[in-house]
């Protein structure tokens, strides 16, 4: 099934993510427009969650769902996000029946479980910081939830330094702020699969992206470092595999100038990337949620916050 879901990915084509994080295969092999929307856009019949699923998570009694359908949501204002988001709560829960809530003074956290696949003998937790301003944005991290280990989800395609997930990119136009909470964690939970993909399989399924403008010039050192020749090129094709793409040219650039500029410019190395301390504490549960502030980009008290943020901050989504 992983297999399947992984080659779905490479074409295009997002899978069905049911109750309780549940992913298989899409119906169709039709590309989507976009990342995050579901290819058949014809009514599926009622189903529950997964045959198989992870034992402990299916805890939804009544009416059998069907998969859902992300997408983008239109922008909205900051005054109604609070609403936005709290409205969504019991709709969340259905879905994600183990997601909790933690009150913040500037916003929410959400704690989320998937069980990713059919089987699986443990899943990803979601911690979710929703900042009640606009501009702002999600910010989240992932934990395999293997009850022996709990385990940073990273670094592949997670945010610098503090290890975020990078989900999306705005340009596919897969989910804005004040969107659906449900089809956010979707999202987060097909990141988590094309981790465990990776992880398996050892590649990486679906498109990929660089780093964008102003750091567009470091992309061969980022690209040499983080692609495998079998996966699709970082340069965001939709169909060429680095080895056939970008990587020949990518041999020519000075691989340790660029690593040094690297550090220069982003102010850390590619293997920098982790979890802060208290996240960290609290997906094993050995602290309390966080301050939003402490732990967002944005928000960090000696962070000025821009009018628009950049593509890089916006793209876990």
């Amino acid at each position: 099934m992983l297999i399947a879901i992984g080659r779905q990915l490479d074409a295009n084509v997002f899978p069905h993510v049911f109750d309780n994080g549940v992913v298989m295969p899409s119906a169709s092999d039709v590309a989507s427009s976009a990342l995050g929307k579901e290819t058949d856009d014809e009514q599926q019949r009622p189903r529950g969650p997964a045959a198989g699923s992870r034992k402990g998570t299916a805890r939804r009694k009544g009416t059998p769902r069907r998969s859902r359908q992300a997408g983008a949501s239109a922008r909205i204002s900051g005054g109604l996000l609070r609403t936005a988001y709290e409205a969504q709560i019991e709709s969340l829960e259905k879905a994600y029946p183990a997601s909790r809530v933690f009150p913040d003074d500037d916003g929410m956290w959400l704690q989320t479980e998937s069980s990713i696949l059919p089987g699986l003998d443990y899943g990803a937790t979601f911690l979710v910081a929703l900042p009640f301003a606009p501009g702002a944005g999600p910010r989240a991290w992932g934990f395999w939830n293997d009850p022996g280990r709990p385990l940073w989800i990273g670094p592949r395609h997670t945010n610098f330094f503090d290890g975020s997930i990078c989900a999306f990119s705005p340009g596919d136009n897969a989910w804005a702020e004040g969107g659906d909470l449900t089809s956010l964690i979707d999202l987060y939970t097909v990141w988590a699969l094309r981790h465990l993909h990776l992880k398996a399989l050892g590649r990486w399924p679906g498109r990929q992206y660089s780093l964008p403008p102003p750091n567009e010039a470091l992309n061969p050192y980022y690209r040499l470092a983080q692609c495998h020749d079998a996966e699709l090129c970082g340069c965001g094709s939709l169909t060429a595999r680095y080895a056939e793409c970008c990587k020949p040219k990518d041999l020519r650039s000075d691989f340790g100038r660029l690593a040094q500029e690297f550090v220069r410019r982003m102010g850390g190395r590619l293997g920098d990337r982790k979890s802060p301390l208290a996240i960290a504490d609290f997906a094993t549960g050995q602290g309390a949620a966080p301050s939003i502030r402490d732990v967002h980009n944005l928000m960090a008290p000696t962070a000025e916050l821009p009018n628009k943020p950049s593509k890089e901050k916006k793209r876990h989504g």
